[in-house]
């Protein structure tokens, strides 16, 4: 059985301006951090909600939506799958791949 269900939205404040990278093969790549603060109700009673996500951006996104709109401290919703990724160090962090933004005003 393959699972195919990889979907996360969450809006946010990106925290440091992005980097932008190009890969060997010429696809553009953008890293940014984005803070997420809400109230979520969870077993009937309200709780604090707070996590920081970095995101890449590839491909034509990169260079189409975020060459303009996205800097350190915009406000937006990104939406796209999740996977981890392995740093240097061997640690493992969930990284949001975003095929759509759009920014809050």
């Amino acid at each position: 059985m393959i699972l195919t269900n990889n979907r996360l939205t969450l809006s946010g404040l990106i925290l440091k301006s992005p980097i932008r990278k190009v890969s060997p093969n010429g696809t553009p790549h953008c890293q940014f951090y984005l803070e997420h603060v809400s109230e979520q109700i969870e077993a009937g009673l309200t709780r604090q909600a707070w996590c920081i996500m970095p995101v890449i951006v590839s491909g034509q996104l990169c260079d189409s939506i975020v060459s303009d709109s996205i800097k350190k401290g915009s406000k937006i919703v990104v939406s796209g799958f999740i996977s981890t990724h392995t740093r240097r160090n061997k640690t493992s962090q969930l990284v949001l791949h975003a095929d759509k933004i759009e920014t809050i005003q």
